[in-house]
């Protein structure tokens, strides 16, 4: 679905503050995947999440989705970008209707639909970020931190896009309200089958739902493989200034400590599960 072909991006081109933010980044993202995005602060993810979603354009190179390349003469980028939703950091402060539907109801109504599918696509996504029905109707003000966020998400997801991005989704969340988007997510990847990419500083976060990892390291793909392949690799990871999720760093200790744990163990549920394994020996 998204092929990115030796891309770059350069801020200030020519000036004297030029950076390079995004260097000669050749990847593809397929369909269905739920892919992590991590990284240090400032080794390109928002860059690159701007560009696969339409925002800015490539200083060089390409990016494709669904076969069309972005910002190219015959690319419809209206279309392209009805497609792809993005929900950046504190999505709640956009929230500007006076009820939920209506804000929720912004996208679609933009999309020139007819009223009855918009009230359709605003009760769906409602429902899929676990806001009841009773809700829609109150001002979004009056609701909780979690409860804007998810009117945020819902709003995106409202419009039906086939690539959904959300930028640090859980930020600022008390723990209580951070599992609670997280779970609407998982679920809602589940049923709708859309391309996700989640970029977290939470490694904790994205061991417990992704199927992939990129991770990005001064401006480029340094890694990029299946989620259990990625946090074999925590020596790498640290050097690259990055956490690994704290059930993986316990059980390198106990691997150390002479318990025979297999490697790559990234999630409570796997480290029960060896440890339950080599206590029955």
């Amino acid at each position: 679905m998204i092929k990115l072909t030796d891309v770059s991006y350069t801020y200030m081109t020519g000036g004297p503050f030029e950076k390079a933010a995004v260097s000669d980044v050749n990847l593809t993202l397929n369909n269905g995947d739920f892919i992590g995005l991590m990284g240090h602060t400032g080794s390109g993810k928002s860059t690159l999440i701007q560009m696969i979603a339409g925002l800015i354009k490539p200083t060089s190179g390409t990016i494709e989705i669904d076969g069309q390349t972005l910002h190219s003469k015959d690319c419809n980028m209206r279309k392209i970008r009805f497609k792809t939703g993005l929900v950046m950091q504190y999505p709640e402060y956009q929230l500007f209707e006076e009820t939920v539907f209506k804000d929720i109801a912004f996208g679609p109504s933009n999309m020139q639909l007819p009223d009855e599918d918009i009230k359709r696509r605003v009760e769906f996504a409602a429902d899929l970020v676990g806001l009841a029905p009773e809700i829609l109707e109150k001002s979004p003000f009056e609701l909780s931190g979690g409860q804007k966020r998810r009117v945020a998400i819902a709003g995106v997801l409202a419009m039906e896009p086939q690539l959904l991005i959300l930028d640090e989704p859980t930020a600022g969340l008390d723990p209580a309200g951070r599992d609670e988007i997280l779970c609407k997510i998982k679920d809602m990847h589940r049923r709708l089958g859309i391309t996700v990419i989640l970029v977290s500083h939470s490694m904790e976060d994205l061991a417990n739902i992704t199927n992939r990892i990129v991770v990005m390291n001064h401006g480029r793909v340094a890694m990029h493989d299946k989620t259990s392949e990625i946090f074999k690799k925590s020596e790498e990871l640290q050097k690259m200034g990055l956490a690994v999720p704290q059930i993986t760093e316990i059980c390198e200790k106990l691997r150390a400590a002479g318990l025979p744990l297999s490697e790559g163990i990234y999630t409570v549920e796997m480290a029960k599960a060896e440890i339950e394994k080599v206590l029955k020996k």
